[in-house]
C-alpha cells in the first residue's frame, strides 16, 4: 500500500453502487484526493470514478471494487472492477444538445484521463485509467493569503 509521512495513499471500496450512494462516494474521494495533495485532479478524477461507476449500475448488475490510488508523487490510479466479461463499447455521443443521456462516459473517460484500458480478468474485466498530476504552481504557493491595506 502506498502511503507517505504516514498518510494512506489507497482507497478501497467493495460497493454495490447505487444512485443513492454516490454522492458519499464523491466526498469520501475528494477528501481523500485532498489529503493527498492531488486537488489539482481531483475534479475530474471524481468524475471518472462516477462515470465509470454509473456503467456499473447501467451494464453490470451494480458490484465492483473500487480502487484509487496514488502511485506516484504525479499519478493517479483508479480502477474499477466487476463481474462483467465484456470490454464496454465506445459510442459515438449524441450532440449535447439532443436527446440521449448516455453515451458520453467513456468519452469524458478518455478525454480526462492520461491512459485507460480495459483488462479481462479471470472473475470479470478491470478498467483501469491513469491520471497525472500536475505539480502545484510556485506563483500561487508564494502568493500572499491576506490582502495588504
Amino acid at each position: 500500500m502506498a502511503s507517505v509521512a504516514g498518510i494512506e495513499r489507497e482507497l478501497r471500496l467493495s460497493i454495490a453502487v447505487q444512485p443513492a450512494e454516490l454522492g458519499r462516494i464523491r466526498r469520501d474521494l475528494l477528501e481523500r484526493l485532498d489529503a493527498w495533495g492531488y486537488a489539482a485532479v481531483r475534479d475530474d478524477a471524481v468524475l471518472v470514478v462516477t462515470e465509470l461507476l454509473t456503467n456499473v449500475h447501467q451494464h453490470a448488475g451494480g458490484r465492483c471494487d473500487l480502487l484509487v490510488r496514488a502511485a506516484e508523487p504525479d499519478l493517479l490510479l483508479i480502477t474499477v472492477s466487476d463481474p462483467v466479461m465484456v470490454a464496454p463499447a465506445r459510442r459515438k455521443p449524441q450532440p449535447v444538445s439532443g436527446p440521449a443521456e448516455d453515451g458520453r462516459g467513456l468519452v469524458l473517460v478518455d478525454a480526462l484521463t492520461e491512459h485507460w484500458e480495459t483488462v479481462l480478468t479471470a472473475t470479470g474485466k478491470d478498467i483501469r485509467c491513469s491520471m497525472r498530476v500536475p505539480p502545484p504552481c510556485a506563483s500561487s504557493a508564494a502568493a500572499p493569503t491576506t490582502a495588504a491595506v
